[in-house]
């Protein structure tokens, strides 16, 4: 996941309902402006949870299938955020666990054993048809500008490059101006915080999927709680009714 994360139980519940839809859609998400925060929220989590499962060298083959600018170093957070930006349809030179982590991220159950057609189609069905018409216009207006610029028609796209990560002071560096010990301690510091912050990032994940489960739980012991309640209620209604009728009787044959 990424490290600048804002997505932990805590900080979720405390965003703005706008900034959390917002957020939402950022990671593919269709939520509209009156979703109201609970459900925004839940859905939330389920996408965050569904990161965790997802395999991240799977996501990199659909960003560089996307041709979409990222680190190779990126985080899933990162990855589906990108993702999230293009509606591509035409999945050729994709791979299979490319193409099934794509489906997952566009809310698409997978079927053991299905076709890559037959998948493919389901995709591009999610689009719909103003999805279509947007984006064969796009084309068409993408390859008149690249003849009116370029001057040629349709090419290969060059290879596929990563961006270049952020260079990191070397060892060597870090020798120098703290010494081997000092060194050598930061250079380890540094990998150490990034793998704990990572895990922290799914342990977090994993803690709000528990209390989740725990609050349902929660709910239905309320629901059975309430509903026998209401059953002794209407229990003791019932024998305070006939008690009566049997006082009325009694104090009718009584008089008579």
């Amino acid at each position: 996941m990424s490290t600048k994360r804002t997505s932990s139980s805590a900080s979720l519940s405390d965003l703005p309902r706008d900034q959390l839809i917002e957020y939402g859609r950022e990671l593919g998400l269709l939520l509209t402006e009156d979703t109201p925060q609970g459900e925004a929220l839940r859905l939330v989590r389920q996408r965050q949870d569904l990161l965790v499962d997802l395999d991240r060298q799977a996501m990199l083959d659909v960003v560089v299938w996307m041709r979409r600018p990222v680190r190779e170093s990126a985080g899933k957070e990162t990855l589906a955020k990108e993702i999230a930006r293009c509606d591509r349809v035409d999945f050729t030179g994709l791979s299979r666990r490319g193409l099934e982590a794509l489906a997952r991220l566009r809310d698409l159950e997978l079927r053991e054993g299905e076709p890559r057609e037959r998948l493919e189609s389901r995709l591009r069905g999610r689009q719909g048809l103003w999805g279509r018409v947007r984006r064969r216009r796009r084309r068409i207006m993408g390859r008149l500008v690249s003849r009116l610029v370029e001057g040629k028609g349709r090419s290969e796209p060059p290879e596929y490059r990563f961006l270049p990560e952020d260079d990191p002071p070397s060892l060597q560096h870090e020798i120098e101006n703290q010494g081997v010990v000092g060194g050598i301690a930061r250079k380890l510091r540094g990998v150490a915080d990034d793998y704990v912050r990572e895990k922290l990032d799914e342990i977090e994940v994993r803690i709000d999927r528990k209390l989740d489960e725990i609050d349902e739980r929660l709910a239905e012991w309320r629901d059975r709680e309430v509903a026998n309640r209401l059953r002794i209620l209407r229990i003791t209604l019932v024998f305070s009714i006939l008690v009566a009728l049997l006082c009325l009787v009694y104090d009718y044959a009584r008089s008579h």
